[in-house]
């Protein structure tokens, strides 16, 4: 029980919680959502409130585990907050606070940071293409649509995951480990996150029933069984939070990694749109998956980003100026 005293032991504990939570609430958002549309159906409701029972009519239960586990971590998040901050932190550990920086120096970490990161991505989709394991989709992308799909995504992510995973959990580990523990802690819960989500194909019963919830939830721990999963998926996104991590304690800022998270999803998302993975490559499934973060490729090239990092990051750090 000593370990749930201390700071890991608290978000591990917020996670486990957060899980819980989201298996006991969905099937009861579910059912709401459901009644919401069928209600919708008939009756003169605002165009607010049609709209939102429309995307519940199409929802499936993976779709409201997600929000309900994305509810119950932001409920939850004040007092893993409070509970952290009732515990003493680690001799030195203020060393790693985030520094502030004049707008010219973020524009700098922000701008370096997007280049890098669609630079490497957009490399592998070059020689994706010529090596024949991806094809041009032909159809012209609208503006619209490639700022809804690829601009705000990437901003999106960008902002919001740095705000919490290297602003946030990267900074409550930093309080209680070393240095590389806290990169290695917080990219494996970065990389355990993301995987939250069950598997392609799954179907749920009755997904009214009060249990519905944790057969998503079983479902989709399942993925950590799966050998394959680790070496193409897992370990990408681990690398990947190592990065990040890496970047925002050597440069005490959370801009480098921002433009970074950003750039990397900007040219992910540019990919899907414009581009289709042949599935008969004799590339797939373990050198390139699904998209651009599957497979052994993907590795490679964010080790090739981690390596323009280093060299990124004397140039940026505060030392060095």
């Amino acid at each position: 029980m000593r370990f749930f005293k201390t700071e890991i032991g608290a978000i591990v504990l917020w996670l486990i919680a957060s899980l819980l939570g989201a298996a006991l609430l969905t099937p009861y958002l579910y059912d709401a959502g459901k009644t919401l549309a069928e209600n919708a159906s008939t009756a003169d409701y605002p165009s607010v409130i049609e709209s939102i029972a429309s995307s519940a009519e199409r929802a499936k239960p993976d779709r409201y585990f997600s929000r309900c586990l994305l509810f119950s971590a932001i409920v939850l998040l004040p007092f893993l907050i409070r509970r952290v901050r009732s515990i003493p932190p680690r001799p030195g550990s203020d060393c790693y606070a985030l520094k502030k920086l004049s707008w010219s120096q973020r524009l700098l970490h922000l701008s370096s940071g997007i280049i890098v990161g669609a630079s490497v991505l957009g490399i592998l989709a070059v020689i994706l293409n010529v090596t024949g394991a991806s094809f041009s989709e032909g159809a012209s992308i609208p503006a619209g649509k490639f700022f809804t799909k690829a601009f705000l995504p990437a901003l999106g992510a960008g902002v919001i995951e740095e705000l919490v995973f290297r602003g946030l959990i990267l900074g409550l580990w930093l309080r209680a480990c070393v240095l590389w523990k806290a990169w290695l802690g917080s990219a494996f819960l970065f990389s355990f996150v993301h995987f939250l989500k069950p598997p392609d194909g799954m179907v749920i019963a009755d997904p009214r029933a009060w249990h519905s919830g944790f057969e998503i939830l079983s479902s989709t721990l399942g993925h950590f069984t799966n050998p394959e999963f680790f070496v193409t998926e897992f370990a990408t996104l681990t690398l990947l939070g190592l990065i990040l991590a890496y970047c925002r304690t050597k440069t005490s800022s959370l801009w480098l990694p921002i433009g970074l998270h950003a750039g990397l999803v900007f040219a992910l998302k540019t990919f899907s749109m414009t581009q289709d993975l042949d599935p008969n490559s004799p590339l797939h499934p373990w050198f390139i998956g699904g998209d651009l973060k599957s497979g052994i490729f993907p590795l490679l090239s964010l080790a090739l980003c981690f390596v323009i990092c280093v060299f990124l990051v004397r140039k940026l750090s505060p030392a060095s100026r």
